[in-house]
């Protein structure tokens, strides 16, 4: 009597632990691990289009219809980059320069064991180019933008 009480006792535990585990969550190191790989990539900046194809999804490309090879990968070519937050299947990271940064937001899935980026779709800037990034927000902070506070006026 007393194993089974245990042993009910013990699966209740374990399906208390697993309730809070989501099925689709991927890994936070993997995402973050590919995440550093794509942006070092913008930074060394060495054929970084060419490099980035392996990184997109292939059941992304293939409910597209698209051919990877007939398209450029958008990329930037920041100083660097900042990873924010990785969680679900999303990856969130700054990557800038001297006067500017943008907020860029990988999505995820797992494919074959291999963790890919799920695109935006083709570039809104050129028909030619995929954006590898699900989400942009462009230049979060601009050096330009900021002005010189002005003095305060002396009493006369």
């Amino acid at each position: 009597m007393k194993l089974i009480k245990f042993t009910v006792a013990v699966l209740l535990v374990m399906f208390a632990v697993n309730v809070n585990v989501k099925a689709d969550d991927l890994n936070k190191k993997k995402m973050e691990q590919v995440t550093k790989e794509i942006l070092d990539m913008m930074v060394k900046g060495d054929n970084t289009s060419e490099k980035l194809r392996k990184y997109i999804s292939e059941d992304w490309l293939d409910s597209k219809k698209l051919n990877v090879k007939k398209y450029l990968i958008n990329n930037y070519s920041p100083e660097s980059f900042e990873i924010l937050y990785a969680g679900g299947d999303v990856c969130v990271a700054t990557i800038g320069g001297s006067s500017w940064q943008h907020l860029l937001v990988f999505k995820f899935t797992e494919e074959y064991g291999a963790y890919k980026v799920v695109p935006r779709g083709i570039s809104e800037a050129s028909s030619e180019y995929i954006d590898p990034w699900n989400y942009v927000k462009d230049y979060i902070c601009n050096s330009d933008k900021i002005e010189e506070p002005v003095p305060p006026e002396e009493n006369k």
